[in-house]
């Protein structure tokens, strides 16, 4: 059962939010970031979520293609 509602969120805020609850260990030094700050950015057709890892630096990525 969801502990929260999605009402009014859209598919990539749903995204990011999946990111930040799910994806929260460093894939380098293995720090679990809990404040999940993945951000997103769309540039025209793609759009990314980015992570910075407040222990060590390391620098993640999720780009999506969008067609037109």
């Amino acid at each position: 059962m969801p502990t929260h509602s999605t009402r009014g969120e859209t598919l990539l805020e749903r995204l990011r939010r999946r990111y930040e609850t799910t994806d929260t260990r460093c894939p380098e030094c293995g720090f679990v970031d809990t404040e999940g700050n993945w951000t997103t950015q769309m540039d025209g057709l793609q759009v990314v979520y980015h992570h910075v890892c407040p222990s060590c630096g390391a620098d993640r990525k999720h780009v999506f293609q969008l067609e037109k």
